[in-house]
């Protein structure tokens, strides 16, 4: 079934119809279309059956302590940002899902600062998921996932993704295992599928979300068929994602019941207990002390040093003192700018294919340090039966860096572009919408740092929320140094410095 998935899902989307061949539909365009064309004739219900609660819901959350914790303690006065970035495919893809997720955790937590952005690709199995991941997920910093994919077990590039998204982040996992569908009339779940998963989110200590469970038990309690909360075969309707929504939320909450050791994982340094001599912080000035004003350390000439371990460090911006001015401060990570560290840049998504939501190019990858720019693949040709594509590769700084055709893997001239043979979609962009790819069209992706060279505390609008900016992230998880040499401009307010040390090296 997870073979043909890809292919079903596209032809349920756009039923044969032809498409603008060099126009590209984002994924959510397509799937409103389809949902509007489904509820033509199947209106969703406004009034769905709340959920009966599960014996051990007290247990829930258990593996959700560090994002449920910023959520469920944020108040009027101490308002925390959190980020939840949803990956999958296009059973986690749609913008009704998105949207039900964002106002289920913002009316759950009223004044938590809350970021929901979904980064999922539509027909994307975790054979293919593990590619683009690389762009999407392992450099976005998110405080919570929510994950769901067909696909990636037999081979392991579903355990893969786990393991990378524990080095490179510290973010919590919710893992849901697959919804029911089918016809109207079965009720049916592949056990081994069910099994792997729940193999996974022990592993790598996932909140797992039993939806193939609640889901079974919600059409029985509720006299519902499968065919009621799906709005094809496959995908959820509105009134779907509305109980998948309800299924993952619940699972968020602090649960005091289990013990958590994120504090591991993400530590908080506060500036201002630094010039005590017998307060154990590891933060230290060099030179003359900042001053302590408001309980917030302001620096205007000594250097802040913190010896940590960790791949990533955030700065918690202080309040300005009024009739201050804001000041900034170069940041310099083992002796060194933070800007000399060639390997602290992330390549983005490349841009989608013609028609369709599908990146041209799957992953990008290179040999040769990177610098800041824009890329631009530009197709030059297509041969007669449409199998073989040409394209030229530019640098914004770079410059032209060379040509290459998708039957076989691309190295540029700079080597900062290296594409392997099967990461490019010409083929399956055609295969799946029907659209040939033609000459002049182009796909593009950013080259961006992982680095604030020059930190500079934000405009505080509301006091009342907490300011962060992620100042290096991408590090070896290791042992470094971190300098903070204010230019002398102004002040420089911080409340705390935090680092985040992921689980896995």
């Amino acid at each position: 079934m997870k073979k043909v998935f890809c292919g079903i899902l596209c032809g349920l989307l756009w039923g044969g119809s032809n498409v603008n061949a060099q126009k590209v539909l984002s994924q959510e365009q397509a799937e409103l279309q389809q949902l509007k064309k489904y509820e033509q004739n199947n209106p969703p219900k406004i009034n769905m059956p709340l959920l009966v609660a599960e014996e051990n819901e007290d247990l829930f959350g258990a593996r959700l302590m560090r994002s449920s914790t910023l959520l469920a303690t944020s108040s009027p006065e101490r308002k925390q940002p959190v980020f939840v970035l949803i990956y999958g495919q296009s059973i986690t893809g749609s913008k009704s899902f998105t949207d039900n997720i964002r106002e289920y955790l913002e009316q759950k937590f009223p004044y938590a600062n809350i970021r929901v952005e979904n980064r999922s690709i539509g027909g994307f199995g975790g054979e293919q998921l593990i590619r683009p991941a690389v762009h999407d997920v392992y450099r976005a910093c998110p405080d919570l996932i929510i994950f769901h994919v067909y696909g990636g077990e037999k081979h392991g590039e579903l355990e893969t993704f786990f393991s990378n998204v524990r080095k490179y982040t510290t973010a919590d996992i919710i893992l849901m295992n697959h919804h029911i569908n089918g016809s109207q009339d079965v009720i049916k779940y592949n056990p081994s599928s069910y099994n792997y998963l729940q193999f996974i989110a022990n592993k790598y200590n996932c909140e797992l979300v039993n939806v193939t469970r609640n889901w079974s038990r919600y059409l029985t309690e509720n006299n519902l068929q499968v065919k009621d909360l799906l709005r094809d075969n496959t995908h959820p309707n509105r009134n779907g994602n509305w109980l998948m929504a309800q299924l993952i939320g619940r699972h968020i909450q602090v649960n005091t019941l289990y013990p958590s050791d994120w504090y591991k994982m993400v530590r908080s340094y506060y500036v201002n207990t630094a010039s005590d001599v017998n307060a154990d912080n590891p933060i230290r000035f060099i030179g003359e002390p900042w001053k302590i004003e408001n309980g917030v350390a302001c620096g205007e000439k000594g250097k802040l040093r913190l010896d940590f371990e960790g791949s990533r460090v955030d700065i918690v911006a202080g309040i300005l003192p009024p009739g201050k001015k804001r000041g900034s401060a170069r940041i310099f990570i083992d002796g060194k700018p933070v800007s000399q560290n060639k390997s602290l840049y992330t390549i983005t998504r490349p841009s989608a294919g013609p028609g369709t939501w599908f990146p041209l190019v799957r992953r990008i990858e290179h040999k040769s340090a990177l610098i800041p720019e824009t890329w631009t693949l530009k197709v030059t040709a297509v041969n007669s039966d449409s199998t073989v594509w040409s394209f030229d590769v530019y640098g914004s700084k770079t410059g032209f860096d060379g040509s290459g055709t998708s039957d076989r893997s691309f190295v540029s001239k700079s080597g900062r572009v290296i594409i392997q043979m099967e990461d490019f979609m010409f083929a399956k962009i055609k295969a799946v919408f029907k659209n040939v790819t033609k000459p002049g069209f182009e796909a593009t992706w950013k080259v961006e740092p992982l680095f604030v060279d020059i930190y500079k505390s934000p405009i505080i609008e509301d006091e009342k929320v907490v300011y962060k900016t992620t100042i290096v992230q991408g590090l070896t998880n290791s042992a470094h140094t971190l300098e903070i040499v204010p230019i002398g401009d102004g002040l420089v307010p911080i409340e705390a410095i935090e680092v985040h040390q992921p689980p896995l090296k």
